[in-house]
């Protein structure tokens, strides 16, 4: 009796150890990743470091990453970077929402009412195909050098990806699904919420998330152009000076703002698509 009990036992302590065995995989997995994810760009600082040390004409041309730690601290403790950092900031803030919200409302309109989209659809892509650097010395023109010249170059930039990423969502749904739920007597509100949204949604943060670069690259360039202040006039201001270890502060902090809006919306995008084992939506390029 006792050999039986323990002989039916023993699969019992085997699940419970391979169990126990896959949690502790699953926690130390995550940590070799982000290790994985690190090592490159360490081993570049690294290398940058040594090479600035070793040759004095990298740490001219490149500065290096001990003297760019060291500007970057004394610009936050003195205040300095802190008006430049503050308008970029609202600039990205302004032209973002609206690009963003242009974007979604109209290409989901484009999406679902086949007209408008094969009328306008043909003029999104060739204005899409204009670069939009070359359209910011006419906003300047048009709205002067303060805060609307760059929001409407970050909202232009913004909404050509956005818009393309949700008309394309929208154009991937199978309308077999629309007529089955329809067919089950589903109001209009209804398709839209239970098919399109979730077929969309991961369509819309891609676009979303790839907008956050774009939104960067339409301040700063507005801030080349003309400005009085933000992270663009900063670095611009630096490059007249000829002051390299100035102009990759600027470039760091810069990278650092992307680095922590995409990480934000990341985590949106987990907690809104959390009922999708893994999230894997291909963006469509603008």
């Amino acid at each position: 009796m006792e050999d039986r009990t323990a002989r039916s036992s023993a699969p019992i302590e085997f699940e419970e150890k391979t169990a126990t065995e896959s949690r502790q995989k699953s926690t130390l997995l995550p940590n070799w990743r982000s290790f994985l994810v690190l090592l490159p760009g360490l081993c570049t600082l690294v290398l940058w470091e040594i090479a600035a040390w070793q040759w004095p004409t990298v740490a001219r041309l490149v500065s290096q990453p001990v003297e760019i730690a060291r500007g970057i601290v004394e610009v936050v403790a003195t205040g300095t970077i802190w008006p430049h950092f503050d308008a970029t900031l609202k600039e990205m803030a302004a032209g973002y929402v609206i690009g963003a919200i242009t974007g979604v409302t109209l290409g989901f309109l484009c999406g679902r009412i086949k007209l408008l989209g094969d009328i306008l659809n043909p003029y999104i892509t060739l204005f899409n195909g204009i670069p939009k650097v070359a359209l910011a010395p006419v906003f300047v023109i048009w709205f002067g050098i303060g805060l609307m010249s760059k929001i409407a170059i970050i909202m232009t930039m913004v909404f050509f990806v956005v818009f393309i990423n949700t008309f394309a969502g929208l154009r991937s749904v199978n309308e077999d699904y629309v007529a089955i739920v329809r067919i089950m007597g589903a109001s209009g509100w209804q398709v839209v919420r239970e098919v399109f949204l979730p077929a969309t949604l991961p369509f819309i943060i891609v676009g979303l998330r790839a907008g956050i670069p774009f939104s960067v690259i339409g301040a700063v360039v507005g801030e080349f152009i003309a400005s009085t202040k933000g992270l663009g006039f900063f670095i611009n201001y630096n490059q007249g000076t000829y002051d390299t270890n100035g102009i990759f502060v600027g470039v760091t902090i810069l990278a650092f703002l992307v680095v922590v809006l995409d990480g934000f919306l990341s985590l949106i995008e987990r907690r809104l698509l959390k009922w999708r084992p893994e999230v894997e939506a291909k963006s469509v390029g603008a």
